[in-house]
This record gives structure tokens, C-alpha cells and sequence, in this order.
């Protein structure tokens, strides 16, 4: 049998090589069925701010709806020669900013002259390129796109930038000319009607939040990123859409999203007159049944925290369901003696979903992992509740504004000068710690994993589990670790606390190891080695319905990592083969 099909539609910020536009436009030319319209050269910008504009789109009544503060950071995408940007920039006042963003830099240098003409000076100039807005992360408070989203090569990536770029609670404003109303004046390729604008933005993991229909020829939706909760894709809405694209004849729709080794005729075929059933079997994971005349085939689709959908087709039911693979990710303890870059490159090499990092190498491991297509899963950091710094506090919070946008998540293990390990008398110094982080988390859109370690003050997970209860915020988890869950024996089966943590449970970190065994040499082992049973474990992580990532834990292993991580990699995937 055929092995199953994986196919990645990329909505992150992986490394690609440069693009020439005129060579992309014509396999960019449709979107999820619809035509994607030639961007206005710049030697038009008159036409911007023709007499007739006002009338025609009524820009006073729409920054009135926009309701901009005094303060606010704002984007204007797609800006031109400012015909929205100065009156922006005036209702954001001195003490706020417009990052006005354009494609071509003769519209940005137009736009300065008008702006320097009328001294005004909280405008920052950025030129994008075709799939990157170049707008720093949690910066925006709104983020408006006036007649542009149609003209976008590259819809999926620039949104998902754009998402990366909205502060907490910040939105997305989408202008486009209705195309519901036939009287509108406008080239069908530059209109889009309410549904086609939802379905998009779904698809980008966007919610409708507001819009407004007063404009004489035009629609004004605004957006919210989706939480994590299960609702931000829309997925049953864009998994039909996608499945029908790629079963369709027209591979222009789904072929610039495509895993570069994947061709378009790979993907599952979806006739006509197909019916779609689709079951959500985790958070982020669905299972569409194809079903037709003669014929009963499954699709999994699966997306991970940064948004990216992956695809496996078979005509084996039973094969479809064991894909269901959770991240598996090189934790740095085990990647010693080996600097970042070369971290990454090892790990991502062999197969690994990313990496975990310490504290003080945030910035320079995802910025490595960025450079190699890899991912940072988690930095791994440990406080003492009775004694963190400010400069402590800032130095986290700059790194969960470095992971912002992506999957990684804060591994925190807790120590208590003042108390032995497994003590109830330190929570509420515990829980006053973990109400500042979270508040940093929710700006930065981060997890915390309570991180329990042997000898340490939160040496179980039961511990993580109480701080759980007592705190009751989404972000915060907790990440059962097996070498520290063996060394503590704080209960025989795995399994049980499992089932107790299914609810909070963030990440696992396994290893090797002799179950018997009291020194860190004996429980942290290659995973090809002791007499832990890998199979049974993963089982138990079903029954938990628990399809976050997996670490690899090497903290103490001799062998150089260039050795024993494709033996714990041969072991992993051995294990999932015999299930």
C-alpha cells in the first residue's frame, strides 16, 4: 500500500527563497475560487485621491465607524499616497503611530511628501514584500486594508503575519467593493462579496466581529484572531473548501500552498458529487469521510499552534487514524556541546518538529529555527517563587514576545527557598508569581506548562495540578515529565496521572529508562534503550486524548546527540509502526 500523503499548506514565516512577482502571479492568479486582481502600479496613485472618492466610498464616515483613539497604533496596508493614512495619523495624535505599509516604495515616498508637506511625523514607512507586511510582532491595534486584500499573491502568509502583528484584542479591517451589488461600478476581480470575505478570513483563522454597511459602494468587516480553543479555523467550513479545491481541475487554487515536494495531482480527489462528513477528534485535528456512490475514503487534517494544515489521504481507515502523530521535538538538554544553529540543524535533520531552548537563548534559537524552517516548541526556565527579579520578569517577557505567534510555550519549573518540595504552605507565593506571568502570557498569546522536577519545591505533577485549580486560567498547564515522575514514584502507572491531567495537559517530555531505576543515569536514557514501554505510553496518550508535543529529554546521555538522536528518532517511529 501506498504510504499515506502529507501535504503542508505553510501559514508561518519559513524561510523561502526569493520570488520574482511576475513569475508568481500567473500560479497565484485564484484563491478558494476566486480570481486575484492585479495590484494599481504606482505611476496611478492620482487616481487615489481623484475628486470623486469621497463620494464614491465616503472615507469620513468609514474612520468614523473605525473609531481610532488618541494613542493607537495603527496599519494602514496597502496604504498608496495616504488618502486614509494622514487623517488616521491625526486622530492617533502624538502620542500614537501608523505604520503605513505599501509594496512599492515610489507610493511611501509620495505618501512622505504629503505627510512632510502637512508636518506630520508618527508615520512609519514600511515596504512589504509580496508575502511579508515587515510589521513587529503584538504592534497593532487595528490593522486596515482599504480595496487591497483581493490583490494579495500571497493571502495566506501575509495574513499570517498580520495576525502575528495585532496586540491582544487588536482587529483586522477588510474594505472591499460589494460584489452582491450589481450596480457597483467596479471590474468583478476588484469586488468580493460578505461571504467570500468570511470564508477567507476563516480560513486564516479569523472571527467576524463587527462590520458595517453604510459605505455607498463598499462593505467594512472587522476581525478577531480566533482563540485556541478549536474555533479559530472555521475548519469544517474551510476543510470542505480546501478538500473541493484539491479535488477540482484547477491546481492554481491550491498549488502555491503546497509542500514543495508535493505535486497538485497527489492530492486526494474529491469528485463532484462528493459528500464531505467531517468529525473533530481533538482541538486541532478532523477527520473528513469522503463519501460516494462506490467508494468511502478518509482524509486527517491536522493543524498545528502556528496554523498550518496537514493532510493525510488513504483508503485505509484504520491507517488514517494511527497517523494522527504528535510533535516531536529535540529538548536542548539533550543537543549539549552543539551551539543553536547547529541545534536546529541536527534535530530538523533528523526528522525531528523542532526544538526547546533555555531562557537566554530565545531570540537567538528562533531566529535560527526561522532561518532552517524549524520550530521552537519551548523555553524551559526555573524560578524560586520567594525570590524573582524584576529584571527576571523582563527578560520572560521578552522572550514570550520573541515566541509570540509561533507554538512555543513557557516550560517553568518552580523552587521555594523557604519550603521543601510537595509543600502546600508555598502557594499562594506560587500563585501571586503566576498571575504576573500570565498577564505577559495572554499579551504574547503563550502557554505556561508548570514543569514538575525531582527535589525541586513543584516536584509532581499533582503539585502543577493544585496550582491548576487554585489559578484557573486558560494558558496555564501542566508538562508530565518521565525521568522526574520515575525518580519522585509518586504513583506506579503513568496512565493515572495522565487521565488526571488530560484537561491541563500542555506537553510530555519521555526518554529511555530502567523503571527501577534511582540515578539520573538509569532514568534518562536514548529512548532505544531500558525496559520503558514506548508503545504502551502512547497508547496511554491516546486514551488522554493528549496530541500536543512530545520532548525528548537527554539531560546527562554521553553519546554525542549527532548519535543518540537518530537512535531515539528510529525507536519513536518504530514504536508508532507497530501500533
Amino acid at each position: 500500500m501506498r504510504a499515506p500523503l502529507t501535504v503542508a499548506l505553510t501559514l508561518t514565516n519559513a524561510p523561502q527563497e526569493p520570488i520574482d512577482p511576475e513569475q508568481t502571479r500567473a500560479g497565484r492568479a485564484v484563491y478558494l475560487g476566486r480570481d486575484v486582481a492585479q495590484t494599481m502600479h504606482w505611476t496611478g496613485a492620482s487616481w487615489l485621491m481623484r475628486q470623486t472618492r469621497e463620494r464614491e466610498e465616503n472615507g469620513v464616515l468609514l474612520r468614523k465607524w473605525l473609531a481610532v483613539k488618541p494613542g493607537s497604533s495603527i496599519c494602514d496596508f496597502g496604504c498608496g499616497n495616504g488618502y486614509h493614512t494622514l487623517p488616521i495619523a491625526k486622530e492617533a495624535g502624538e502620542q500614537g503611530v501608523v505604520f503605513a505599509v505599501d509594496l512599492q516604495p515610489q507610493m511611501l515616498t509620495l505618501l512622505k511628501q504629503r505627510c512632510d508637506a502637512q508636518q506630520i511625523d508618527n508615520v512609519r514607512y514600511v515596504q512589504a514584500t509580496i508575502d511579508d507586511p515587515k510589521l513587529p510582532p503584538t504592534s497593532c491595534d487595528q490593522v486596515l486594508l482599504v480595496d487591497v486584500y483581493h490583490e494579495l499573491s500571497h493571502p495566506v502568509r501575509v495574513m499570517a503575519h498580520i495576525k502575528r502583528a495585532l496586540k491582544p484584542g487588536g482587529r483586522v479591517v477588510l474594505v472591499e467593493f460589494r460584489a452582491e451589488d450589481p450596480d457597483v461600478p467596479i471590474r468583478p476581480e476588484h469586488m468580493m462579496s460578505k461571504a467570500q470575505v468570511i470564508r477567507e478570513m476563516a480560513a486564516h483563522g479569523f472571527t467576524l466581529v463587527d462590520e458595517f454597511d453604510e459605505l455607498p459602494w463598499q462593505h467594512a468587516m472587522a476581525f478577531s484572531a480566533a482563540t485556541s480553543t478549536g474555533q479559530r479555523f472555521s475548519a469544517h467550513e474551510v476543510a470542505r473548501s480546501f478538500l473541493r479545491a484539491a479535488g477540482g481541475n484547477d491546481a492554481r487554487i491550491v498549488a502555491p500552498y503546497l509542500h514543495p515536494e508535493t505535486a497538485p495531482e497527489d492530492l486526494p480527489k474529491v469528485p463532484a458529487d462528493a459528500r464531505i462528513e467531517l468529525l473533530q477528534v481533538a482541538p486541532d485535528a478532523f477527520i473528513a469521510q469522503l463519501q460516494t456512490a462506490d467508494r468511502q475514503r478518509e482524509v486527517l487534517l491536522l493543524t498545528d499552534p502556528v496554523g498550518r494544515w496537514v493532510v493525510h489521504a488513504t483508503d485505509d481507515l484504520a491507517e488514517t487514524r494511527r497517523r494522527m502523530a504528535r510533535p516531536f521535538v529535540a529538548m536542548h538538554s539533550g543537543l549539549r556541546g552543539l551551539d543553536t544553529s547547529q541545534r536546529v540543524a541536527l534535530a530538523r535533520g533528523e526528522g525531528f518538529d523542532g526544538v526547546t531552548s533555555t531562557i537566554d537563548q530565545v531570540a537567538e534559537a528562533q531566529a535560527d529555527c526561522h532561518q532552517q524552517g524549524c520550530e521552537l516548541w519551548a523555553t524551559y526556565i526555573v524560578l524560586d517563587v520567594q525570590n524573582v527579579s524584576e529584571a527576571r520578569l523582563a527578560q520572560i517577557r521578552a522572550a514570550m514576545q520573541t515566541m509570540a505567534g509561533g507554538p512555543g510555550m513557557l516550560w517553568l519549573g518552580l523552587q521555594n527557598s523557604q519550603q521543601k518540595p510537595r509543600s502546600t504552605s508555598g502557594d499562594q507565593a506560587a500563585i501571586a508569581l503566576l498571575a504576573k506571568l500570565l498577564r505577559d502570557a495572554d499579551a504574547a498569546g503563550i502557554e505556561i506548562a508548570r514543569y514538575p522536577h525531582h527535589g525541586f519545591w513543584l516536584e509532581a505533577c499533582e503539585d502543577a495540578l493544585r496550582l491548576c485549580e487554585a489559578v484557573k486560567h486558560d494558558r496555564l498547564g501542566v508538562c508530565f515529565n518521565l525521568c522526574h515522575f520515575l525518580r519522585a514514584h509518586t504513583e506506579d502507572d503513568p496512565k493515572k496521572i495522565l487521565q488526571r491531567c488530560r484537561d491541563h495537559l500542555l506537553a510530555v517530555t519521555i526518554n529511555g529508562a530502567d523503571t527501577n531505576g534511582q540515578s539520573w543515569p538509569s532514568l534518562i536514557q536514548p529512548l532505544d534503550q531500558g525496559n520503558w514501554d514506548l508503545g504502551r505510553f502512547l497508547t496511554a496518550l491516546d486514551e488522554a486524548k493528549f496530541h500536543g508535543p512530545v520532548g525528548l529529554q537527554g539531560y546527562g546521555i554521553e553519546q554525542p546527540p549527532q548519535e543518540h538522536l537518530p537512535a531515539s528518532m528510529a525507536a519513536w517511529r518504530a514504536a508508532h509502526e507497530g501500533r
